[in-house]
């Protein structure tokens, strides 16, 4: 899985909703259009992508209008997240999920290997970045969970849910913390693991050019070049083959134990999975840069080395 919601409680059920599932899909497919404009312009150039990068930055602007209805380019725009404290309010912290995941991975990767692993609070300089984004981390997401507690009707998002489902519980210490790590397991669950997932399938499609045709084909069978809906996403059937095929080949978290479960919720990663690539599939085609194999990072995800850079072909 690349969501794992199953371990959510009860009260965060109603985030995971059909409602949030149309929203997802419309979201990811406006963000995925923007993207493609882009791609238009290193196709016109002959210059590649790093489709790595690419997709972790449509994750998570993705990510973040589902849970806070906020598009946080801006804050990749900006570069560096202000992880140092500068912004006690929290409205300039959105891109500090980008550098706490990266060292979180970093983190993770090192007390997999170590015999002896050291604890946070030792002061290296890789647990000092971690920390430090930890925290604004949670500046930016208390202060959207403060946005949501004193206009409870005032956003429709998936933080807005989990509030609401609080009810008359959700401004006390306790809940406002347990708010914060649903929110946080949410985030960095769907935004590393999706992207590289996503990077993963496009290399494959560009490798298996007989694949890619027949996906090609039902693109064009079921959408006839729109955008897709929720409601289309059944139909997509070998589309979602190909997400299948693409996690079971490259593993996201393939350091987790699979285990065989009966239970979905409404299906929400695969459907932004497969709505990215019937929007970005129906405008462009994928070539790897370069005959050589992509060396694998053997992180907590399974990510490519140096990123993963494509050229993007134009579809008539």
């Amino acid at each position: 899985m690349v969501l794992n919601f199953y371990a959510a409680p009860t009260m965060a059920q109603p985030a995971f909703g059909k409602a949030t599932l149309a929203r997802v899909v419309q979201n990811t497919g406006t963000l995925t259009t923007q993207l493609l404009a882009g791609w238009e312009q290193a196709a016109r150039r002959g210059e590649p992508v790093d489709v790595l990068n690419d997709m972790q930055q449509l994750a998570m602007r993705v990510i973040g209008m589902a849970l806070f209805s906020r598009d946080l380019e801006n804050d990749l725009q900006a570069g560096r997240a202000d992880t140092a404290g500068a912004d006690p309010r929290g409205t300039r912290g959105a891109n500090c999920f980008t550098e706490t995941v990266r060292a979180g991975v970093q983190v993770v990767a090192l007390r997999n290997v170590s015999p002896a692993p050291l604890p946070l609070w030792v002061p290296t300089r890789l647990h000092r970045r971690f920390r430090r984004g930890l925290a604004a981390v949670d500046r930016f997401v208390y202060a959207r969970i403060d946005e949501r507690l004193a206009d409870p009707g005032g956003y429709d998002d998936m933080l807005a849910d989990l509030v609401r489902s609080y009810g008359d519980q959700a401004a006390a210490a306790d809940t406002r913390r347990e708010l914060r790590d649903q929110v946080v397991t949410q985030f960095f669950a769907g935004f590393e693991t999706t992207a590289v997932a996503l990077a993963w399938t496009w290399l494959l499609l560009g490798q298996h050019q007989a694949a890619e045709a027949r996906f090609h084909r039902e693109l064009a069978a079921v959408l006839g070049g729109r955008a897709p809906g929720a409601e289309d996403l059944k139909a997509l059937g070998y589309t979602g083959q190909v997400v299948q095929e693409s996690m079971r080949t490259y593993p996201p978290v393939y350091t987790r134990t699979r285990q065989v479960a009966d239970d979905e919720i409404a299906g929400f990663a695969t459907a932004e999975m497969t709505t990215v690539l019937a929007v970005a599939g129906q405008r462009v085609r994928l070539r790897p840069a370069s005959a050589e194999p992509v060396t694998i990072i053997p992180a907590v995800t399974r990510r490519p080395a140096g990123g993963l850079p494509m050229l993007v072909e134009m579809r008539s």
